[in-house]
Formats: C-alpha cells, structure tokens, sequence
C-alpha cells in the first residue's frame, strides 16, 4: 500500500475514533475519566499547555507499539499491516499488548448492590466512602417496581423511612459508619475503576451466569461494550470478529445456598480454628499452605523481599455483615468467592447485624476517635434500629408474598444482612490487612474480625509474625505489643 493509502487508513481511524465521556443505561452511569496518552516529542506548546494531535491520543495504535517492541521496533504508523497484527494477537491470545497500552479510568456510578460485582473483578477501585460522608441522593428503584402500584407503594414507604430513620440517626450523634446501617441495599455508591482494555475484553467475553444480577449484565453489553467501540475501534472490530465466549454456567450446576462445612478440616489433623466474633459473625479457618522454612528461603529475592511471603496462604470461610465484606473486599491480594445469598433464610432467622454499642465520632477528619453512646441512649437506639427492622422484613414478607423475587424483594431490607464468603490470601497480603484493619482507626467491626484472624497467623507463622512486628507493620493495635 502507497504512502496515500496508509494516510486514508489513519483518516478512516480517526473519523471511527469517538472518544465520548459520559454513558448510560437507566440505573447505571460510566465516565471515562481519563486514558492513556502517547507524549510525542514533537507536539506543541501553546500557553503551557501540551496541544496533543489526535493521531497520540487514538488507542489501537497503543495496542500496535506495545506488540512491535518485542521485535525491536517501537512504531507509531497505522500501516496496511495494523489491523491484521491486531487481529492475530486477539486470535491468538497474545494479550499483554492489551494490558499495558490501553488503559481507562472510569469513573462508575451504580446501585450499590451492583457494585458487588465490580468489585470482583480485576484492576484498581476506589470508592466512595459512607463512613466519611453522608450518602445522598435517590435510591435504586427497578422499572418493574414503578409499573405496578401496590411494589411502588411498598418501595416509596421503605425509602422514606430509610432516609428518615438514617437522619435521625445521624441527628443523635450517631457515626456515619453506622447510620448507614439504615439505608436499603438500593443507594447509589461511585468509585473510580482503573482497567486495562485487556480485562474489558475478558469481562466482555464471559458467559452471562445466575450468579450476578441480570443488571450488571446489562451494564457489560451496554456501556463496556460501547467504550471499547467508540474508543478502540479496530480492537472492537476484532473483538467481535474473533469472539471467544468464556463459558461460566457450569457453575450453576453445582452451586448451592449453603455450605456445609465439617467440623474438622480435612487438611489439618487438629481441630480447625474458627468461631464466633463478638455478635458480628463467624470465622473459620479451612485451608493453609506453607511452612516458615519455604518462608526462609523465598524472602532472599530480590529487589523485594517481602514477596517470598507470597508461598503461603491461608483460606478462611466468614461470615460477615455486607458492610463489612465491602470492606475487607478492596483488599485486593487475595481470591474472593461471594457465595449466593438466601434472603428468604436471612430474613427468616433474622441473619442482620445489631450493634450492641452505637458509637458517636469526635475529633477532627484524620484525627477523630470513637466512643460508645451513654447506655440509656444506646438502649434507645437499639430498641429503634430493631423496630426498624421489623418492618423492613415486614416489607420484604408482602413483597415475597406477591411473587417478586427474593433479590428484588431484598432492596427495601436495611444494610445490615449478612453474607458468606471464601477469602484465600497469602501471607504479604495478610500483613497488610492486619496493618491496616487491626488498626486503631479501621471500623469496629471489621477490626474485631482481623484481630482474631492475626491470633491464628502468630500462632501458625511466628518467625513471620516478628518479621511483620519489626520491620513490615505501618498500623497501631495493642495486639501487637503482645
């Protein structure tokens, strides 16, 4: 192909390229906050600003650079030769050049009981906490809801209590992090998403399964999808051409509500340890691998020694209140498995956490500390927060009653249920758990849980532990001056 033709194929790019910010599906919003930007030597200067021609700031020919390096060149052209190399890369799963050259930030903003789905997936997030600020705004509200009158009577009731009893809360002095405990399982949260298109592209190819709200589904085929076409054309292009869907239904098949765990694991030749955390939930450890001799040596690498921590793990069964398991689940070195969620049985063996103590923040941002509310108050408080909860399961009983289905029934109960989880981490990503949420400043709650999880790991891994204490732990807890 004539020099012309390259030219005609970059100007066909470009007239494709569109980069949009904003998109939308009826629940769910996603900007595009930010990409990847070639810096060229010859761009131009113009009031201290970079003035970036469109031909650095187009994306599949990120994609082309990264796959030529590897034969020495690192060429910007959109030649007769780009979208075939693309295409062949896709077709052979040569995926690198889709995770280094193009990434997105995205800025997300979805019901907060889809955003558990996010944040099983792969890449950087960073949310939005209620714990700081007072959560505002409408709540989620299903299309099918508002179209038959006795759910939307229903929903509107369970919102305005909710919104109600959450300012009453506050208006007593009661912290943010637990006057949340009065919103339903519908507010809006918004975190930023820092992905690669590589990981787009995978999401993109998993088969839709049970196991996730048919919304978050929606979100993939409508506005992921979209991005990658108006901002990576010719990858999209490929994408579709060499499709590979990522089977995920035999799950299905062999999931069940529950899990039965043995009283003793069959890993161990000693009883397990687990149990009861305070009237929060359950812990249970059921695997470990790696001993403190495997530890010894896989420390001396380089350049960081703290890696050899990585050739041990423990795996733990929780169960914990969905607050906290939103928590714990930005922890992002480690393997999460949420297990489905029986609302009928929560609902039915009143499965929702109470605090025993409300608690009131004082002090400054940064500098504030937690006290627990004088005892009448705190009786009072509970007695409300209980009478609350009766008539959130009231609610959710008439809703069930009239057919909806349990995970939609569920958004008018209070944030507070609690969940099942699988949790394998290896020991580098434990210190930092125990760092940050044994620390004096991490929520009650989820610090409750890392306290008796860092017992088990001294009393399994002391030669870690000391090297933990003495040179690796930035948080403050009196367990560690045991």
């Amino acid at each position: 192909m004539n020099e012309s033709g390259n030219l005609d194929r970059l100007a066909v790019l470009k007239q494709r390229f569109n980069p949009r910010r904003e998109y939308k599906v009826s629940h769910t919003k996603i900007e595009v906050d930010g990409a990847f930007v070639r810096f060229d030597d010859d761009w131009g200067f113009k009031d201290d600003k970079a003035i970036v021609p469109l031909e650095d700031f187009l994306q599949d020919p990120a994609v082309i650079r990264s796959a030529r390096v590897s034969t020495g060149r690192d060429a910007k052209e959109v030649n007769e030769k780009a979208e075939g190399l693309i295409g062949a890369l896709y077709r052979n799963k040569h995926v690198t050049p889709f995770e280094g050259s193009v990434i997105f930030r995205l800025r997300v903003e979805t019901p907060i009981c889809f955003a558990q789905s996010f944040f099983q997936l792969p890449y950087s997030h960073n949310e939005f906490s209620g714990r700081y600020s007072v959560i505002d705004g409408d709540f989620y509200t299903p299309k099918k809801v508002l179209e038959d009158q006795d759910f939307a009577v229903i929903f509107a009731e369970a919102e305005w209590e909710s919104q109600n009893f959450y300012r009453n809360l506050i208006g007593k002095g009661i912290a943010l992090e637990q006057a949340r405990f009065a919103l339903p399982y519908r507010f809006y949260t918004k975190f930023y998403w820092t992905i690669s298109l590589r990981h787009i592209l995978e999401i993109l190819s998993l088969e839709a399964n049970k196991l996730t709200p048919i919304e978050f589904w929606e979100i993939r085929d409508s506005i992921l999808k979209q991005i990658i076409k108006d901002w990576t054309p010719w990858t999209y292009d490929k994408f579709v051409e060499h499709f590979d869907e990522l089977q995920t239904r035999w799950s299905e098949d062999i999931v069940s509500g529950n899990l039965d765990l043995p009283d003793r694991n069959f890993c161990f030749e000693e009883p397990v340890p687990k149990g009861k955390v305070k009237n929060i939930g359950r812990y249970h450890l059921i695997d470990r691998m790696g001993s403190e001799e495997v530890l010894k040596i896989g420390v001396q690498t380089k350049p960081n020694p703290r890696k050899g921590f990585g050739h041990a793990a423990m795996t733990f069964y929780l169960e914990t209140p969905i607050f906290v398991h939103r928590q714990w689940v930005r922890h992002r070195q480690g393997v999460w498995s949420e297990l489905p969620v029986d609302f009928d049985k929560i609902v039915a063996t009143r499965d929702f956490y109470v605090p025993l103590n409300f608690r009131k923040k004082i002090g400054k941002q940064m500098s504030y500390a937690y006290e627990d509310m004088v005892e009448n108050e705190n009786q009072e408080v509970i007695k409300l927060f209980n009478d609350f909860l009766d008539r959130c399961i009231y609610r959710y009983n008439v809703l069930r009653e009239k057919k909806m289905p349990a995970e939609e029934a569920a958004l008018v109960l209070p944030y507070v249920f609690r969940v099942k989880t699988l949790w394998t981490v290896n020991l580098d990503g434990l210190m930092n758990f125990f760092s940050l949420r044994c620390n004096e400043d991490a929520q009650w709650e989820i610090r409750q849980f890392a306290n008796e999880i860092y017992k088990i790991f001294r009393g399994y891994y002391p030669w870690a532990n000391k090297i933990f204490l003495d040179h690796l732990n930035f948080g403050e807890s009196e367990l560690f001056k045991e």
